[in-house]
């Protein structure tokens, strides 16, 4: 029988898939990094996704819920639910942290049936939005409301995403604390030069790129984009859209593709694990999200120093200011985002300062210590501490990270 180290506070990170997926990074992200001398760390997922390797190795245990799927299903989300009761009665977590839609649901409602002490939800992205039916929408916030009591913390990707579910009355704002998603910059900063990227790709060198990534499904709406570009090509001739990503809208994608005649000027690429190479070689971002907590791939395209076109929705604009870090547009306007593009296309020296001013922002809020660290900080706030008796000091913050100038602050937020 083993006997439970009480010293360490045990902890279950509960997410919905094992997909790529930003949400999916983040979780295992954390899990990877936390500190093994303060936490035991647990994960549970449905081990269906191509992240399920990474998944059972990021925890000091692996749990699989075959059975948590993201439609709504009554049958398999009720056995998963009774999966996760057992589940944490058996292993009597000190602290749950339930990520994803789903995920954050059935898991909070069976700590609630459970008696778990501690119960912690992320909002990566809301379960609702204006692109959705009134009634489904209704339903997801009523649902998020009746989850709210039986919750003891909230963290949001930013500071709009937690003032906006405060104002729906689906987290208390006092018990909630933004925490940026964390990026390891070491993978990035390995990206391959341009040149070598160009050549591997058959791109002329007297071409301008214009690169997005994301899956090919209706929230990402890529083909927006393709509608966008072909304005572009009507300015900028010379000019190739990569698509990075996978989804069921890649049909839809290629009819658009074939009927504005872009054959030539745009490449499907699917999925890749060489999207850092992709960034750097971009002299453009452009983002056509519907919906979007903050979007992991503008993360990564700014922290390279890239100028991006981005949608004015959700936490975007607390790090894309508007021709200072990158330039913004109304959310579904394919004019205003076509004329984003050609702008930068057309202005590089504008195009290197925006990228130059993205790169500082986003280096300072997205350090991936940075959030390891604030995320496991808010634990030890929340656990009780009778189920750890070693008294742990604050934690000073990670050497690593440096806070802007507050003059440099204002300018950038301004």
């Amino acid at each position: 029988m083993m006997i439970a180290d009480h010293s360490k506070i045990k902890v279950l990170h509960l997410i919905t898939l094992s997909v790529v997926g930003g949400a999916q990074d983040n979780t295992f992200s954390t899990a990877e990094l936390h500190d093994r001398t303060r936490f035991d760390v647990h994960l549970a997922c449905n081990p269906d996704g191509a992240w399920l390797e990474r998944a059972r190795k990021s925890a000091d245990s692996f749990h699989p819920i075959p059975t948590l799927v993201t439609p709504i299903n009554p049958l398999k989300d009720l056995r998963a639910f009774l999966q996760l009761v057992r589940l944490l009665r058996r292993e009597r977590f000190d602290l749950v942290h339930t990520h994803t839609a789903k995920a954050g649901f059935l898991g909070r409602l069976a700590c609630w049936v459970a008696r778990v002490p501690t119960v912690v939800h992320t909002y990566h992205a809301f379960p609702f939005h204006d692109f959705m039916a009134r009634w489904r929408q209704r339903l997801f916030i009523a649902l998020e409301r009746w989850a709210c009591p039986i919750t003891d913390f909230f963290i949001t990707l930013s500071d709009r995403d937690r003032e906006f579910a405060h104002g729906l009355k689906i987290l208390r704002v006092e018990d909630a604390e933004t925490v940026y998603t964390g990026i390891a910059f070491d993978k990035l900063d390995r990206a391959a030069p341009p040149h070598l990227t160009r050549a591997k790709l058959n791109i002329p060198e007297d071409w301008q790129v214009v690169m997005t990534a994301g899956r090919l499904e209706p929230q990402k709406a890529p083909h927006l984009l393709i509608e966008a570009f072909s304005q572009v090509v009507a300015e900028h001739p010379k000019t190739l859209l990569l698509l990075a990503g996978e989804g069921e809208l890649r049909p839809l994608v290629e009819q658009k593709i074939a009927e504005f005649g872009l054959q030539e000027h745009v490449r499907l690429l699917g999925v890749r694990d060489d999207v850092p190479d992709l960034l750097r070689l971009a002299d453009v971002f452009a983002f056509s999200s519907l919906w979007e907590a903050m979007g992991r791939a503008l993360v990564e395209a700014m922290l390279l120093g890239r100028a991006v076109v981005a949608p004015s929705i959700y936490g975007i604009p607390e790090i894309v200011h508007h021709e200072e870090t990158g330039l913004l547009y109304e959310v579904g306007k394919v004019d205003q985002l076509a004329a984003g593009i050609s702008r930068l296309l057309k202005h590089p020296e504008e195009r290197d300062r925006i990228g130059a001013n993205a790169r500082r922002l986003t280096r300072q809020r997205f350090d991936l210590n940075q959030m390891v660290w604030q995320i496991e900080n808010i634990y030890e706030r929340l656990v009780p501490q009778s189920v750890r008796p070693i008294e742990y000091l604050p934690l000073p913050l990670p050497p690593n990270v440096v806070p802007l100038p507050i003059e440099e602050e204002k300018q950038l937020s301004a």
